[in-house]
């Protein structure tokens, strides 16, 4: 059986707002495994704030073969979709990071193939907001990935 590993892109400081924002905004994300019901099944909490109806990504995430090139058969799906706003799930490149000792380390430093979901919450709303993701890969490891989002009011809203 070969094995793949899912690389988390995203996971650090996001920049929120366009190129009109004056100030850059940074907001620090938590990602933390909160344990396993089952083996082969993880649980994953995502914390992440969002300006208004700014897009924002929640997650992003690339299966990839040590050369780089798309591995086939993981899967991404939105099992909860948030109540306050909408959700997509795209296909696009993202940044990995695989550590030195991974052949896939090769891939570091530019975009793989890979998804990508991003968040608009509704216009006007401020609060509380959760996105639940479901990740699969052909090896039989499944993440569901529980994204808690902090909708706050637009400056100019």
């Amino acid at each position: 059986m070969r094995s793949i590993m899912l690389a988390a892109a995203g996971l650090g400081a996001f920049v929120l707002g366009g190129p009109a924002a004056a100030q850059e905004r940074h907001y620090a994300v938590t990602v933390a495994p909160v344990g396993q019901q089952a083996k082969g099944f993880q649980k994953i909490s995502v914390s992440k704030a969002a300006i208004g109806s700014a897009r924002i990504v929640l997650w992003g995430g690339a299966a990839i073969d040590p050369d780089c090139s798309p591995h086939p058969g993981s899967t991404l799906a939105v099992v909860q979709p948030p109540a306050h706003g909408s959700v997509q799930v795209v296909e696009e490149g993202v940044y990995v990071a695989f550590p030195a000792g991974n052949p896939r380390s090769a891939c570091n430093g530019r975009k793989a193939p890979g998804r990508k979901v991003y968040y608009t919450a509704a216009d006007g709303y401020a609060g509380h907001d959760r996105v639940v993701l479901e990740g699969g890969s052909e090896d039989g490891h499944v993440r569901h990935v529980t994204v808690d989002i902090d909708v706050r009011k637009a400056a100019n809203g």
